[in-house]
């Protein structure tokens, strides 16, 4: 296809390009819909490389549930020896891939293409994201192709183009259509060739074809003195012009898969090889070397939807017979079999391809797999498939639903799966089961049915003293802890590691012992008992990372991190939020990378950091976070927007309220109260506020947490917890006991120590907190002062509220800011904005100063304040977030 209206994009790649040379790498996604001329594009941009890079082409394949890490593997031949290795770990193997790249053994820097990644397996979509994080110090250019319009809300790709979007190495071309000028250039270019042809009229074939490049070509190379309605029309149209041992053939290439060998064509098509002269000729195929493909996806497609039912079973049938001889990988062979109906095949290959998928990380494919495989158990005949067979098939579907976050369907087969081996009188696989759906009907949000699955399973286990027993021992010590029961989890965690002690050594014992661990050090830090705890919860950590097991550090990352962020352990929280951060992400756990970043949104708001903050809960909000990792992005978001006076907070507090109700766990029910309590007081309306904290506190008062109490009792008077029977909260100066029933500054507030309160709040970095207790406290000169406070983050609406309680007092009120102050996103002032506009520059502090004509003192005192508002702790990260927050300025 001619390259029209591309020499823009094209110098830009060249330019990559060079970076990549000097080291300095760059993941490139190339956008554009179906037609545009991506792969066009993307070809002469690797013959105009030709001589400066290695390149290496891998294309996700569309025809067929996609083979983990395909692209990879077509780039394999042009790799080291070495890069995947048999048997590697998927993150071995990204490891690897990662070295080379950083260290290329020839002059010239690699230039990596991954063709149509809407179809992406979720391997090579986790490649893409690990690649992403690193190519800034690889002396490599990837170009990643796809198509918008495929790409919905709920797409994995959307999931990384999302996470990635602000990575250092990133960076997008969208390829528009071409414009009027250009299709009639094409058109023109046609007519040379023809001169014979119909000339049609250019502006008429833009506007039917929205001057997609495919779209006029195809029409273009037919006949036809009108413009047919479709695509599709033109490709079949085309199609119906050739010979009919031309069609045969072009319907085995179409059927047979995105790229097709040349000797399986010549052995299924009876007039062999010579039978493809005329779809070459004419432009429909295209030969590389000796693989075909259809000059474009969507005319395959078009073939291959045309070719009726009965010949389309018949050539799949003898396309895997091909195969087979061949040796194709497991997914293919799966596919043609599903295809043609052989059901013996289908159970033969797809659990192979399923756990294949499995083990690297392609999980969604995983779950494709198993379905096919037991969809054709059901066809055929009785006996034929034992009961244990599909209920091993079952199970292992479940547990890939469970990672891909289909709780619900998770549930249902691994309650198939039960229903078996409690017919067949396994006692053990039932347990088992009964452990794994308590933990899917916690993530469902279903605790009452958590609770009762978990009782069941150790019920069903005790006359069975293994590793099943162990595991449901730990699970019910993990509701125990996650319900903020110390005793509970105290007693469940002694007998987990009493039983763990008599298992013999091996994977398993570490992992159960690790799991244990976790909630045991995870409930010492709820209630106070921060040093035995967290040595508890580090030795977890050091467990699993020195056995691999990546699922429990990250557990342990989290935990720590977020009981940190709770207790306004700032320095602590913010190690563990960084650290836990960059394991998940280095490892592409991408479940704990959210929940993590979703603790480091509300890390920011505590701290009055609002842009770090709105940054971090948006980029959970992109993902698809199961709903104990939503609830605090939600909050976060709600309460940025309702403190800064936006709109748009009263939905996402709905949902988060809604997921709260389910779980009916403190830390999960606490926060959204606070929430709550917070939007009612914004409103003038203390004494809703008060009747949100009553209907909250039975559930808090009998949870051993004093930070979750606290976030309650705030709103609360000492007779109103007597007149609840509850005990008095203590923990100020004289409270009694070394771990009070609510921590120190909700003490103070729900005892009516204003200043003391505000002043703990101060002293614990937490902005907000310390405003608002200042603008409870009914005394003029706490109130002036807490406008300040909420104005200096920004918190517009809760400095609105206190002018408009001093006014009702009959009291002056602060001023308001200035606007330009106001309408900043990061509450910068005008001057702010000016300096953080020649940081962008690079200028340094002396220079600003001597270009704003003030003294470098002052200069230094302006760069401090950025970079505490926009919650950054230096010139380096602020390149992350200063651009859009100048833009927004």
């Amino acid at each position: 296809m001619t390259l029209l209206e591309r020499d823009e994009q094209l110098r830009a790649v060249a330019g990559w390009l060079d970076d990549a040379a000097a080291g300095h790498g760059r993941l490139v996604y190339v956008a554009g819909e179906a037609g545009i001329g991506k792969s066009t594009f993307v070809g002469h941009a690797v013959a105009e490389s030709a001589d400066r890079a290695r390149a290496l082409v891998g294309q996700c394949d569309g025809a067929a549930t996609p083979a983990p890490l395909g692209p990879l593997a077509e780039m394999l031949p042009g790799l080291p020896p070495g890069t995947w290795p048999a048997d590697a770990s998927r993150h071995e193997v990204f490891t690897r891939l990662v070295d080379v790249l950083r260290a290329p053994p020839h002059a010239e820097p690699y230039l990596l293409v991954v063709e149509d990644a809407h179809w992406a397996d979720e391997a090579t979509l986790d490649l893409v994201r690990h690649l992403a994080r690193r190519v800034h110090s690889c002396r490599a250019l990837v170009l990643v192709t796809y198509r918008p319009e495929d790409v919905g809300t709920a797409s994995g790709l959307r999931v990384v183009l999302g996470d990635t979007a602000s990575a250092d190495g990133t960076r997008r071309v969208d390829l528009p259509p071409l414009t009027v000028e250009g299709v009639a250039a094409l058109a023109d270019a046609y007519a040379r060739e023809r001169p014979s042809g119909t000339q049609l009229d250019a502006r008429r074939l833009h506007d039917v074809t929205g001057g997609n490049a495919f779209f006029v070509t195809e029409v273009l190379s037919g006949s036809a003195a009108s413009l047919p309605p479709t695509v599709r029309d033109a490709v079949l149209a085309r199609v119906a012009r050739l010979d009919e041992g031309a069609q045969r053939a072009l319907e085995v290439v179409a059927l047979a898969g995105a790229r097709v060998g040349t000797d399986l064509v010549e052995e299924l098509v009876h007039d062999g090889l010579t039978a493809l002269d005329e779809p070459l000729s004419r432009g429909l195929l295209v030969l590389s070397g000796t693989e075909l493909t259809f000059r474009h996806e969507l005319g395959r497609l078009a073939v291959a939807g045309s070719v009726p039912a009965g010949r389309r079973i018949h050539v799949h049938r003898r396309l895997l017979e091909a195969f087979l001889r061949r040796g194709a990988e497991p997914e293919v062979l799966a596919h043609h079999a599903d295809a043609c109906g052989d059901s013996e095949r289908v159970l033969e290959f797809a659990p192979v391809a399923a756990q294949r998928a499995g083990a690297l990380g392609a999980h969604r494919e995983a779950v494709e797999q198993y379905r096919r495989t037991l969809a054709h158990a059901d066809a055929l005949p009785a006996g034929r498939v034992t009961d244990a067979t599909r209920a091993d098939l079952l199970w292992a579907l479940g547990y890939e639903l469970y990672l891909t976050d289909r709780i619900e369907a998770a549930i249902a087969a691994v309650d198939a799966a039960r229903a078996i081996w409690d017919t067949d009188g396994d006692d053990v696989r039932v347990g088992d089961a009964w452990r794994c759906l308590s933990r899917l009907s916690w993530f469902a949000g279903r605790n009452d049915d958590a609770e009762s699955q978990a009782r069941t399973a150790v019920d069903v286990l005790a006359g069975h003293p293994g590793v099943e027993l162990a595991l449901a021992y730990s699970n019910t010590t993990q509701l125990r802890m996650l319900s903020s029961d110390v005793a509970g989890t105290r007693e469940w965690g002694a007998r987990t590691l009493e039983l763990v002690e008599r298992l013999p050594e091996g994977p398993k014992r570490t992992e159960v012992r690790v799991h244990a661990l976790n909630n045991l050090g995870t409930i010492e830090i709820t209630v106070g008992a921060v040093e035995a705890g967290t040595q508890l919860l580090t030795a977890s950590l050091d467990g699993a990372r020195a056995a691999d097991l990546h699922e429990h550090a990250a557990r342990a990352y989290c935990n720590l991190a977020s009981g940190a962020v709770v207790q306004r352990r700032h320095d602590e929280a913010r190690r563990w939020l960084e650290e836990g951060i960059d394991y998940c992400a280095d490892r592409d756990l991408d479940s704990w990378t959210l929940y993590l970043l979703g603790w480091r949104a509300r890390f920011g708001l505590d701290r009055g950091e609002h842009v770090a903050a709105r940054r971090d809960a948006d980029a959970v909000g992109r993902g698809d976070v199961a709903a104990v990792g939503a609830i605090e992005p939600l909050l976060t978001l709600a309460q940025l927007r309702a403190r800064r006076g936006e709109a748009g907070w009263e939905p996402l507090l709905e949902r988060a309220a809604g997921l709260a109700e389910g779980m009916r766990e403190i830390q999960r029910v606490a926060p959204v109260v606070a929430a709550q309590t917070e939007f009612a007081w914004l409103a003038g309306e203390p004494e809703r506020a008060r009747q949100v904290a009553l209907a909250a506190w039975p559930l808090a008062s009998e949870a051993d947490c004093a930070w979750h109490r606290g976030a309650v009792a705030r709103w609360l008077t000492p007779d109103d917890v007597a007149g609840l029977g509850g005990a008095g909260l203590g923990g100020g100066p004289d409270g009694a006991g070394p771990e009070p029933v609510a921590a120190p500054p909700y003490a103070a507030e729900h005892e009516g120590r204003w200043r003391e309160a505000a002043e703990l709040w101060e002293a614990l970095h937490s902005p907000f907190d310390q405003g608002l207790a200042l603008a409870r406290s009914g005394d003029l000169d706490l109130m002036t002062a807490a406008v300040g406070v909420f104005e200096a983050i920004g918190a517009d609406a809760a400095a609105s509220r206190v002018r408009t309680d001093l006014r009702a007092r009959g009291w002056p009120a602060p001023r308001a800011a200035r606007e330009s102050t106001r309408r900043h996103p990061a509450g910068l002032t005008a001057r702010e904005s000016e300096v953080l506009v020649l940081l962008h520059e690079g200028l340094t502090d002396a220079a600003i100063a001597e270009r704003l004509v003030i003294s470098r003192r002052t200069a230094e005192h302006h760069v401090a304040s950025i970079l505490a508002k926009l919650g950054v702790g230096s010139r380096r990260e602020l390149a992350n977030v200063g651009g859009a927050v100048t833009a927004n300025g």
